[in-house]
């Protein structure tokens, strides 16, 4: 198995990358970057629970 970004310490570097992405498209259009960022990586999901997982916690996150 591939370690994550997490256990690379990568994690700073790709969520810094994100940020200057968003700013780079501008506010208007970024939640369509978001979206297709996340249609990406949830393509990557070997299955769909795992998928409705991450989902349910960023909609948990984001409700709080």
């Amino acid at each position: 198995m591939n370690p994550t970004l997490a256990q690379t310490g990568d994690l700073d570097r790709a969520y810094t990358a994100l940020a200057e992405a968003t700013a780079r498209v501008g506010e208007a259009k970024t939640p369509l970057f978001l979206a297709t960022l996340a249609l990406a990586l949830l393509s990557r999901e070997a299955d769909a629970a795992q998928a409705l997982l991450l989902i349910a916690q960023a909609e948990r996150l984001a409700a709080t």
